[in-house]
């Protein structure tokens, strides 16, 4: 996967994610959809990382890939300024991805006024909502779209750098 495809992906799972709330999520009405989308903003968002590191790695300022999506995102911390993100969209990043992993890990979950609850063994509560997903895929897009822009301007630096 290179910077295109890995951008792609990104779109791709943002426009799921959004296709899902918008189109199918008010047809069925089912709270539980709502982590469908949840999982296709996180993939969403690791696409878009991963396509950031790939214009890093071709700009020979990154050694290699990181293998997992918590690596990357570590990696990325220290480019995010060159693609002009700041620390709110690591916090963002974080929630999304502690969210799915309670749910994974979660002995109950529960559907309570058209919002999916999430417990954990302690009973510490966690919500998903359509309003709530809605900013999220919101501030997902701003920051794939980051991404791009200035992606391709780095990406473009490193293939004329290589010519030269």
């Amino acid at each position: 996967m290179d910077f295109f495809a890995a951008g792609e992906a990104a779109r791709h799972r943002l426009s799921v994610a959004d296709h899902l709330l918008t189109q199918t999520y008010p047809l069925v009405k089912d709270p539980k959809l709502l982590l469908a989308v949840l999982q296709n903003l996180v993939e969403a968002v690791d696409a878009g990382v991963t396509s950031a590191l790939h214009a890093e790695v071709s700009g020979k300022r990154l050694m290699a890939m990181p293998p997992d999506a918590e690596t990357r995102l570590t990696a990325f911390r220290q480019a995010s300024q060159r693609y002009g993100i700041d620390a709110e969209f690591f916090r963002f990043a974080e929630e999304l991805r502690e969210t799915l992993r309670e749910h994974q890990s979660s002995p109950v979950e529960f559907v309570r006024k058209e919002q999916l609850v999430i417990c954990d063994d302690k009973y510490k509560v966690r919500t998903l909502s359509e309003g709530q997903l809605k900013e999220d895929i919101h501030r997902a897009r701003e920051f794939i779209e980051a991404i791009g822009n200035a992606g391709k301007v780095t990406e473009h630096d490193a293939v004329a750098t290589r010519r030269h």
